[in-house]
């Protein structure tokens, strides 16, 4: 299937390229393997008839990104540069576009412009689509049978599936940037989130939501990135499509990283309990509970943000009700005993997992063996 990158063509191309030409209950279904990790939604990708690559489908993205060196070696023509908010940097980076893109073998973007960044995305991906791929044609993510099927004639009935009017919305000038957005309960109370499965945490909110479902004072919390000022919390329940996740950890920001979704972002370990549904024809969103199980709960679980101080380190920010704050450590604090990198990878591991750690407050040390704990 050929389909044009413009999403402002994509009334009349999209109808073409799937067989909207011919009678409708003949327009074919185009299916496009994809890949679910803990992490990632993978589809892999050709360019210009070459080698497969992976490419993360990112529903929170605007623009595609491909890693500088992969786009350098495939000899893709860089077009200019464009400013990017991106979650390890907010800076100008190259553009790059990419011709005769194929995913899965099956369907073709005749043209694709991606952002070049100094990085793989994890799990092989050498880069990402964005959310506007799921706009050009109504087409289902489903996550059990592992494929995102393209539906030439509109989308079929969907057993079960909860309907989100206004689902595929557009913000901003430009068409391509169109995003997919929910309703959502925190603790009873209702918001409408965009949805991001380019995001590997449960859910993002900021402190307007957060202060509505009651959270932001919340008497135990965990630091998280960038420089431990995220807020890491537990809800008691978190409802979408008629479905009840119960005890997920969520992040809590102070100021929006995206004006895009001011309310707040619910990511993939979420939304891979859904397969998710686009009807591009009349904007509405479906979610329907599939058959994935909800993942276990990951955060920093001695509630220690801790930071480099020239050779030695500090503890940066001490979480509320944290197994750190139980031991008194304080913002401040020098700390030694373990190597920096072990003892960042060791706070977000096992319940009971012991941390030894010298604890430096004015002139005076003292030794601390930090217990990681489910705290939350």
């Amino acid at each position: 299937m050929n389909i044009a990158r413009r999403p402002l063509l994509i009334g009349a191309a999209a109808a073409a390229m799937l067989g909207g030409t011919k009678r409708a209950n003949a327009a074919p279904v185009v299916t496009v393997p994809i890949r679910l990790t803990d992490d990632r939604v993978l589809i892999e990708a050709t360019f210009g008839g070459g080698r497969a690559f992976l490419l993360a489908l990112d529903t929170g993205g605007q623009m595609g990104l491909i890693n500088t060196g992969i786009a350098e070696t495939l000899n893709l023509t860089k077009v200019g540069a464009r400013r990017l908010k991106l979650s390890f940097g907010h800076t100008d980076y190259p553009i790059f576009q990419a011709k005769n893109v194929m995913l899965g073998e099956r369907l073709r973007l005749e043209t694709l412009e991606m952002g070049g960044i100094d990085r793989d995305l994890g799990d092989g991906a050498i880069g990402s689509l964005p959310a506007w791929v799921l706009t050009l044609a109504d087409g289902e993510v489903d996550f059990d049978a592992g494929v995102w099927r393209a539906h030439g004639a509109g989308l079929p009935a969907l057993s079960g599936a909860t309907r989100f009017d206004k689902g595929i919305v557009q913000k901003g000038a430009t068409a391509d940037k169109k995003f997919l957005f929910a309703d959502a309960a925190l603790n009873g109370r209702s918001f409408r989130f965009g949805l991001d499965t380019g995001m590997p945490s449960v859910m993002r909110i900021y402190r307007k939501t957060a202060e509505a479902a009651g959270l932001w004072n919340a008497p135990r919390w965990s630091p998280a990135a960038p420089q431990g000022k995220t807020r890491m919390v537990r809800v008691d329940r978190l409802e979408l499509a008629g479905a009840t996740v119960e005890g997920a950890v969520i992040q809590m920001r102070d100021a929006v990283d995206w004006e895009e979704f001011d309310t707040g972002i619910i990511g993939l370990p979420i939304l891979r309990l859904f397969n998710i549904a686009t009807s591009n024809r009349d904007g509405a969103l479906f979610l329907t509970r599939n058959r994935q199980a909800p993942q276990p709960a990951r955060y920093n679980r001695a509630g220690l943000w801790v930071d480099r101080a020239g050779s030695g380190m500090v503890a940066g920010v001490v979480g509320a009700g944290s197994p750190a704050e139980k031991a008194g450590i304080k913002a401040g604090d020098r700390l030694s005993g373990m190597r920096f990198e072990e003892l960042i990878r060791q706070t977000s591991g096992q319940v009971g997992t012991v941390l030894p750690l010298t604890v430096g407050q004015g002139g005076a040390a003292r030794q601390v063996s930090l217990v990681l704990a489910d705290y939350l």
